[in-house]
């Protein structure tokens, strides 16, 4: 057997990063738009609902119910959590637009991609319902109605995100 303690190692570096952000990668637009009240409210009663469910079912003394009833409270717990976290968002970069509909993950479009960018009104008919949608060709994120800016990439895919300022985002865009 060896000894591997003594084996000499070179010393550990650390990375290093510049301290302030490249040009490519500093924003130039960031918005973002919440669910409304309604939504949150709900996600909060679905979240304690199911929490309080579950946890009568798995404190239920002697003989636990059927398991099954697990199922709702779990459900639940996840729909609500999801009600209350819910947020669209667009950050606008000099190479990149990220948009991000919480709580999944971000989706990123180079804006060398970008061939058409404009303001549409769209609301929970448009796409069919609130969240993300896909309808008619289009992906959307939209969780209140109103005016939201549409983007369009050169393979033809359309994005639709609602935000609480799209002028502005539309403008950042268009730069």
């Amino acid at each position: 057997m060896t000894d591997t303690l003594s084996v000499p190692t070179l010393g550990l570096t650390t990375a290093t990063r510049p301290r302030t952000a490249t040009r490519a990668s500093r924003p130039v637009h960031g918005d973002h738009d919440v669910a409304p009240a309604w939504m949150r409210a709900t996600g909060a009663v679905l979240l304690l609902g199911g929490l309080a469910l579950s946890s009568a079912v798995l404190a239920w003394p002697g003989d636990a119910p059927e398991a099954a009833l697990l199922v709702p409270g779990v459900v639940a717990v996840v729909t609500g959590f999801l009600l209350v976290l819910a947020r669209t968002g667009v950050t606008v970069t000099d190479d990149h637009v990220v948009l991000r509909f919480r709580p999944l993950p971000a989706r990123r479009i180079d804006r060398s991609r970008i061939v058409d960018v404009r303001l549409v009104e769209a609301d929970a008919s448009t796409f069919g319902g609130i969240g993300l949608r896909r309808a008619h060709g289009v992906r959307a994120l939209l969780l209140t109605p109103g005016l939201g800016v549409e983007i369009t990439d050169d393979r033809g895919r359309v994005t639709f995100v609602r935000t609480a300022r799209p002028e502005a985002t539309y403008r950042a865009l268009a730069a």
